[in-house]
């Protein structure tokens, strides 16, 4: 099983976007140049994507959002633009996918909001830096003519290289994303996939498939501790949301993770039903009240969070064999040369 390949899947120049002005500017890149090395821009011509009218339009957009109270619809905007940039002017989704909550948001519809932008770099590259992407990121949104964006990047963890986006929208009010990338040292890749966002026009991104984000979030939810000993609530609101889909999960990739962090031992393999004992043992010890503390502010569906106040610890047992179910179903896709 291999991660797939990200292949650009049109030139940068006209990339599906009407342009309505008659006096879009054209920048252009160095000749010749490739994709490849890391962090470089595309050798392809760039168009500055937006006239003045449309840009206007997407400030005045993120603003009005905030004036009305609106921040996370400024922040899922503000993501867009960002992985735009990721995608039209850099090689990043060559070397990297896309995986996690404001994934599921804005490539399948996931009905809450989400803050970060997280990735899995695959496991072949190795000394992967987000620095080499500063420049990328600079470039879009200064020929875009939204404003200088402050980027702070962190490459000191070993296993994360992480870093926040920063645009300034009023005097004292600013949109910040934190990007979060790991960096893959396992034997297997996810399965990957391209899908495209729309905001505000489409734009592709390299995404984990459905079944590697599932494998991803049981991973979360087995270990982690957020903010000491709470409960990070978004993790299992998104295991009942992947359980309604009907998605599997990616049992080899999810066995490499706990392997990795020690769940497992190096001679143990990771089965459908050892999956749900594991998942039961982690349920028993839920507290509702930390879970929806959370949660809740995400949410976007007024009906569900009326329903979410009678989620009980009963009804996340329940889900077990679910999760047995989900990790029984899976295919791992054939490698492209099959």
């Amino acid at each position: 099983m291999i991660s797939m390949p990200f292949v650009f899947p049109f030139p940068v120049y006209g990339s599906g976007i009407m342009i309505k002005s008659p006096t879009v500017k054209v920048f252009s890149l160095r000749s010749g140049q490739q994709p490849g090395k890391r962090g470089r821009s595309r050798g392809l011509i760039f168009i500055k994507f937006f006239p003045d009218w449309r840009v206007t339009t997407i400030f005045e957009e993120l603003k009005n959002h905030m004036a009305a109270g609106e921040k996370f619809l400024a922040l899922e905007k503000f993501q867009n633009l960002i992985l735009m940039a990721l995608s039209l002017q850099t090689d990043f989704f060559a070397f990297a996918a896309m995986f996690g909550g404001t994934a599921l948001r804005i490539f399948h519809g996931l009905p809450r909001f989400s803050e970060d932008l997280d990735f899995t770099v695959d496991q072949e590259v190795s000394g992967f830096s987000l620095e080499p992407y500063r420049g990328g990121l600079s470039r879009f949104f200064e020929e875009i003519g939204l404003g200088k964006v402050t980027i702070n990047l962190k490459d000191r963890e070993r296993e994360v290289a992480s870093g926040s986006i920063v645009l300034t929208v009023g005097r004292s009010e600013s949109l910040r994303v934190k990007i979060d990338a790991e960096k893959n040292r396992l034997a297997i890749a996810p399965e990957t996939e391209t899908l495209y966002g729309e905001f505000p026009f489409q734009y592709p991104a390299r995404v984990c498939k459905l079944s590697s984000g599932f494998a991803g979030k049981m991973d979360a939810l087995l270990h982690r501790q957020w903010g000491g000993k709470r409960v990070k609530g978004r993790d299992w609101y998104d295991l009942l949301w992947y359980l309604r889909k009907g998605a599997e999960i990616n049992l080899p990739w999810l066995e490499e993770r706990l392997r990795a962090k020690g769940t497992l031992s190096p001679e143990e393999t990771l089965s459908p039903e050892l999956l749900g004992e594991l998942y039961a043992k982690r349920a028993e010890s839920l507290n509702l009240k930390e879970i929806l503390r959370d949660v809740t502010v995400f949410m976007t569906d007024d009906l569900e969070k009326r329903a979410s106040a009678l989620w009980s610890a009963e009804m996340f047992l329940n889900q077990r064999e679910k999760i047995v179910d989900a990790a029984r179903k899976f295919k791992p896709q054939k490698d492209s040369g099959d």
